[in-house]
């Protein structure tokens, strides 16, 4: 058993699985627990469980538990508010599985679901995915480039399906920004960390304001990006 597969295996092992009211629930998160903790690297049968129609948020929260922990050993141990966060996004991943014309899926199907499979983007959870990049970012965490390819990944599939403009816009410029700074090494770079931390608490805003209020809100995070590599000349 490799390192990340230890250390799934023991946040796994701290899930609340009791809170889950469904006994179809329980079996399916049984299923993909099994299924991460036998793989031969959990790390990379996570990045599959990622792509799976609405498991992206639940999968990016273990993912930075493991990287947290592997930096800390101390730190294995899933705390309430780690609890709560899986908890949350693995009732929300089977609330969309069973949404309106989504087919349901059984434990089977999400466990074997291929890297292909790329669920509806959802505003909120990309959010708190340009929010965990930018944590990371921050904290110099081994794993930022994992998180910067997942979120080139996921901004690429949000502008390539269309939807609201300014979030389309956003994330086709986000792609270029990543695609730049991964290219040149300057992920520790202090004026990439400045504009990581705006444009997340920007589209943080934005994803958690009511439609009908967010005009303007995106626009400093739009003109950041559309002008970065001025910050760079």
């Amino acid at each position: 058993m490799t390192t990340s597969n230890e250390i799934l295996q023991t946040l796994l092992s701290n899930f609340p699985l009791a809170e889950l009211s469904s006994g179809e629930h329980q079996d399916v998160f049984e299923s993909v627990k099994k299924r991460l903790i036998d793989a031969p690297d959990s790390g990379e049968e996570l990045k599959n469980l990622y792509r799976v129609t609405g498991f992206s948020q639940f999968a990016m929260g273990l993912m930075w538990m493991m990287d947290r922990a592997g930096k800390n050993p101390g730190q294995i141990a899933i705390g309430l508010e780690d609890e709560t966060l899986l908890l949350s996004s693995f009732r929300k991943a089977m609330a969309e599985q069973s949404a309106p014309g989504q087919q349901s899926t059984s434990a089977a199907e999400v466990t074997e679901a291929g890297a292909g499979e790329i669920g509806e983007a959802d505003e909120k959870a990309f959010a708190s995915q340009v929010e965990q990049f930018s944590e990371s970012v921050q904290s110099g965490s081994g794993g930022t480039i994992m998180f910067l390819e997942d979120l080139v990944t996921e901004s690429e599939t949000i502008a390539k399906q269309g939807g609201v403009s300014e979030l389309v816009e956003f994330c086709s410029l986000l792609v270029e920004f990543l695609k730049f700074i991964s290219e040149r090494e300057l992920l520790d770079d202090v004026r990439v960390i400045n504009i990581v931390s705006n444009v997340s608490s920007t589209v943080s805003q934005w994803a958690n304001t009511p439609p009908d209020a967010r005009t303007g809100i995106m626009e400093e995070a739009l003109n950041m990006l559309r002008d970065f590599k001025s910050q760079f000349e």
